[in-house]
């Protein structure tokens, strides 16, 4: 059986890495796609190396960009693709421009998504995708379907994800001693029109002696930052492992902000966005949203007290009983899709 599977964003790339892998080692031809933006081309390359992936379009950050050349034109791509390597069914997170290409061909494609607050998007890929699977907070219906956990589970359980201490030795850092900062460009696709340098604007209200490691989308901004702040180099070589062993995770991005709770750290996301999927975890009070500077009397709080291992080993058990195992339940998908399409 031959499959392609599209990812556009770093999220996606984790959550369709073991199960890329799974679908090789069955026996699957597995073909990658991906859309060239910021620094994905080069994770894809050290995350995918055992597979030969596609660039299908691009996208510098511009809205032209994102229209002509991320949309537009990347449709014309894959249906050229499709018609080439005529694959069997297409796998994707919240990707219209294949969605298109495989209506146009009649080709299968199942999506896995967690976005319910981009409307006009997700009835597009409603149209034109043969099933969509969210998180347990969207109505069902003929093509809408959930699946019991969020998509980071497919790479952050327990089951797929062990942490390991080495990553901490390469920047000097000891466990739960750091901040891990994540701070997301404005100019990117999601995150269009959101205040620039959110957590820059409050680095001065996190205490000078703090260790800091920064993930800065936008390096070019790195001078606006406090001098003694860790920047990190993408990719880095097991950025979860960093995450899971900070003492404390702040995200002006959503998508890190939710790896964080996953992962037993106190995580809070600064960005604007309200999100339903952020408020599956915060319902659990495993995660904060709280805008901006809004944010500082918390982060004080949790910087002044001593980190608690048990918690988080609580934390992630506790999900990993309620939650199912988002890797399984994909590759249930596909088989259950391939089998009635026969």
């Amino acid at each position: 059986m031959n499959i392609l599977i599209d990812i556009k964003h770093p999220a996606q790339l984790n959550l369709f890495k073991n199960l890329s892998k799974e679908l090789k080692e069955e026996g699957w031809e597995v073909t990658i796609c991906y859309l060239e933006r910021g620094k994905l081309p080069k994770i894809i390359q050290a995350e995918y190396n055992d597979f030969d992936p596609i660039a299908v379009g691009s996208s510098k950050g511009t809205k032209w960009s994102i229209i002509w050349n991320g949309n537009l034109k990347r449709t014309f791509n894959f249906l050229n693709l499709i018609k080439k390597h005529r694959f069997d069914i297409c796998i994707a997170a919240s990707s219209i421009p294949l969605a298109v290409a495989c209506r146009l061909t009649r080709t299968p494609i199942i999506q896995f998504y967690d976005d319910p607050e981009r409307k006009g998007v997700n009835r597009l890929n409603e149209i034109f995708s043969d099933k969509l699977f969210f998180p347990p907070i969207v109505p069902k219906n003929n093509k809408v379907s959930t699946f019991d956990c969020l998509k980071e589970w497919s790479y952050l359980s327990p089951k797929r994800f062990r942490p390991s201490t080495k990553i901490l030795e390469e920047y000097g850092l000891k466990p739960h001693e750091y901040v891990f900062v994540r701070e997301v460009s404005n100019k990117s696709f999601n995150y269009y029109g959101q205040e620039e340098g959110i957590i820059q604007k409050m680095s001065n209200d996190i205490p000078s002696n703090t260790k800091v490691v920064l993930s800065l989308e936008d390096k070019s901004q790195i001078k606006k930052y406090p001098h003694h702040w860790q920047l990190l180099q993408e990719p880095v070589g097991d950025i979860h492992s960093l995450i899971y062993y900070s003492k404390l995770l702040i995200s002006s991005g959503d998508s890190m902000a939710r790896e964080g709770a996953m992962l037993g750290v106190p995580s809070v996301y600064c960005g604007f966005r309200k999100m339903k999927a952020n408020e599956l975890l915060m319902d659990k009070g495993i995660l904060k949203h709280l805008p901006g500077e809004t944010a500082i009397p918390w982060i004080s709080d949790i910087l002044n007290k001593k980190f608690d291992q048990n918690q988080q080993d609580n934390q992630r058990s506790q999900l990993q009983e309620n939650w199912c195992d988002m890797v399984e339940f994909m590759k249930e998908q596909i088989h259950h899709f391939k089998k009635t399409k026969k």
